[in-house]
């Protein structure tokens, strides 16, 4: 008998003789033998008590049984070989990814010979495991169950671990602690490996077994070949689910656009006749009539840039906003949307100088942190919305690490909800990452905030603990030219001009109110339907056109490749866009130093006047 085993030999042998019985070859556990050379040998032993005087003489046959178990080895690899490569096949020709998922498990029943196989999900927040599949013993009752994320439990042991876990029986031994669903099933061997998405350690295969089972080599490599299929099919499946989540939203993006541009085009009508009529208006309720219908029109145009910003495709126009009465304004809208069960809170640094930021993509922003916040807190709590400067050199710590040294302002979004724990706050900035459930989050709210606040020259930032809610901070440029200058941009007066302007837009109804906006801003203004006939008066004027005032979607050629072919021939004319909607692939060709030189509509006369001035008199290029 082998050293290490000779104490309960013993004891085994001494628990025979107690209650002696005839036991077949085979019957027992299988035993290692000790040849006189010192090597080890697996052997099986059948034992029978022989009557004999004074007492009773237990015969003892021993068998080698090495060519045995590498018969048996070979025949069990060959199974393992064959059983992996038809589900391999099955993988590659199937898109259902759920029937396979089902499948796996009868499989693995059948060629381990186990009476129960089950596979365990992490759900996204990386808290507890759902059993996702089973087969074998009431596997029907064990199916939607959940396990917590705990080292305690074998689950939480693999993932954590990261590799395969054997138990020969779990009833004498005490690593884990067993279900009350396993313990009533009886089971008590398991061999168990990790499914993996990619470096991430996101579920296991188990397989049990009632009786006490060695688990060998062999078992445990047919169990990881199964579970690598299934994390392959799994990021498959997670692949297409994103693209074709991507695609729907590019569908919704095009969908949106096309409405956008026409409903916009509508606004820019109404706005316009609605602004011109309240300069005519003279009774009291006149007035407030228009500017109840004006308002209207803001609220409506506020809707298509909010959709067109979840459909990431309108670009940035940053300018000076006070941040401080920005944040006044929208607590009124957050409160409503919030309910009464979350108190809002709005505080700001009085000397913080207006940010250059996009103002209608920003509140799209903080409205996304503000739901996720109510989202966290779904008994009710308290949302508190600041601002206050901050500027960043080389030395200073806790900023986002790629957030260049500069002046900015910091727009912290704190709610008291339950936090994240790390490796959901790891993820946090990822596209369709959620951890909320199916259909009730897209996984693109805080990507977007973040991909705007990069966008905007700035960065994000999220600290988040369990149980002490969290805070995510934006951290947006600062004019570089000082505060007052900010100030001064962002309140200005109406400024007008004698300059010659040429306005292009195939919407007649638009194209009037542009007209007579800028008639009465004191520009001489030229008008035209479509880009040849725009290239034709630029002819007949022979360059005394100052500024072409071009929508962006022109029947036949765009308003940037216009713009290209006029300053080829009159290199010094200026160029302001419009447009209520255009495709990425129009925007895209915006050259970079004209990509603030856009308007969208429906604008205001303001806006117009504000925006003709600064392309005037800006310093020409080349």
């Amino acid at each position: 008998v082998p050293e290490p085993v000779r104490f309960t030999h013993a004891a085994h042998r001494d628990r025979y003789a107690r209650q002696p019985h005839l036991r077949p070859m085979g019957a027992g556990l299988l035993l290692s033998g000790r040849r006189r050379d010192g090597s080890e040998f697996p052997l099986e032993i059948a034992l029978s008590p022989v009557p004999a005087e004074g007492g009773e003489v237990y015969v003892a046959a021993i068998r080698d049984i090495s060519e045995v178990l590498r018969t048996k080895q070979a025949a069990r690899r060959g199974r393992y070989s064959a059983f992996v490569a038809r589900f391999g096949m099955e993988a590659l020709a199937s898109v259902d990814f759920e029937r396979l998922m089902h499948a796996a498990p009868t499989l693995v029943r059948e060629a381990m010979e186990v009476d129960s196989v089950s596979i365990l999900r992490l759900v996204p927040d990386r808290s507890r495991f759902v059993v996702v599949a089973a087969s074998g013993l009431a596997g029907a009752s064990i199916e939607g169950s959940e396990v917590p994320n705990d080292a305690r439990f074998l689950a939480g042991y693999v993932v954590q671990r990261r590799g395969a876990v054997l138990s020969r029986d779990f009833a004498v031994e005490d690593r884990f602690e067993i279900p009350e669903s396993f313990r009533r099933l009886g089971l008590r061997a398991v061999a168990a490996v990790p499914l993996f998405d990619g470096e991430h350690a996101i579920g296991l295969i188990a397989a049990r077994s009632r009786e006490p089972r060695d688990f060998g080599e062999d078992d445990v490599n047919y169990l990881q070949s199964i579970a690598n299929v299934l994390a392959t099919v799994l990021q498959r499946a997670t692949v297409e689910e994103h693209l074709a989540h991507a695609q729907r939203l590019e569908a919704l993006g095009q969908l949106t656009g096309g409405v956008a541009h026409d409903f916009n085009n509508l606004l820019m009508v109404i706005s316009g006749n609605l602004q011109v009529l309240e300069d005519v208006a003279r009774a009291g309720e006149a007035v407030e009539l228009v500017r109840a219908a004006s308002a209207a029109v803001d609220r409506g145009a506020m809707l298509t840039r909010k959709l067109l910003a979840f459909a990431r495709k309108q670009p940035l126009q940053p300018r000076p906003v006070d941040l401080g009465q920005l944040l006044r304004d929208f607590r009124d809208l957050v409160q409503r949307t919030l309910g009464e069960t979350v108190f809002v809170q709005v505080t700001h640094d009085p000397a913080l100088p207006p940010a250059l930021v996009d103002h209608a993509q920003l509140e799209t922003a903080l409205l996304n942190l503000a739901i996720n916040a109510r989202d966290a807190m779904p008994h009710g709590g308290s949302l508190k919305l600041s601002a206050e400067p901050f500027t960043l050199d080389h030395d200073t710590a806790g900023a986002p690490p790629d957030l260049v040294p500069g002046n900015y302002a910091c727009i912290a979004v704190t709610d008291s909800g339950a936090g994240m724990p790390k490796e959901v706050l790891e993820r946090a900035f990822e596209p369709f990452f959620t951890t909320k459930g199916v259909g009730k989050g897209s996984g693109l709210g805080l990507a977007m905030v973040y991909g705007f606040a990069r966008q905007s020259g700035g960065s994000a930032h999220i600290y988040s603990e369990p149980g002490f809610g969290t805070t995510v901070r934006l951290y947006l440029p600062l004019p570089v030219h000082g505060t007052e200058a900010a100030r001064a941009a962002a309140t200005h007066d109406l400024t007008t001009g004698r300059e010659t302007v040429l306005v292009v837009e195939d919407e007649a109804a638009v194209c009037h109110i542009a007209v007579m906006f800028l008639r009465r801003l004191g520009y001489r203004v030229l008008q035209a339907a479509d880009a040849d006939g725009a290239l034709r008066l630029l002819e007949t004027e022979s360059g005394g056109v100052d500024l072409l005032f071009t929508d962006l979607v022109l029947p036949g050629m765009t308003g940037v490749e216009l713009a290209r072919q006029a300053r080829l021939r009159w290199p010094r004319l200026r160029v302001l866009y419009t447009s209520g909607y255009a495709s990425g692939s129009v925007l895209d060709n915006i050259p970079d130093a004209e990509l603030g030189q856009l308007i969208s509509k429906p604008y205001r006369r303001e806006a117009l006047a504000e925006a003709v001035r600064r392309v005037l008199d800006a310093q020409p290029a080349g």
